[in-house]
């Protein structure tokens, strides 16, 4: 089976002032509703790493729950 080519490069995290590896990535509407500082406001995804992804769960938890409700 072939591997994919795609995402070779690991991207950084976008929060302002960490350089960890990204585990995850959202949409920028997504990462606007929390309080989490990033370098660039004009990125279409948003990459995290592990500790601010946690930091960005804790943080939209009950609009997730709301969403999850009313969808």
């Amino acid at each position: 089976m072939a591997l994919a080519k795609h995402n070779t490069v690991a991207a950084k995290c976008d929060v302002l002032g960490c350089d960890n590896d990204a585990e995850r990535s959202f949409n920028i509407k997504q990462v606007a509703k929390s309080q989490l500082t990033l370098k660039s406001n004009d990125l279409r995804s948003v990459h995290l790493c592990k500790e601010h992804y946690k930091e960005f769960k804790k943080q939209t938890k009950t609009d997730r729950e709301l969403s999850s409700i009313y969808d």
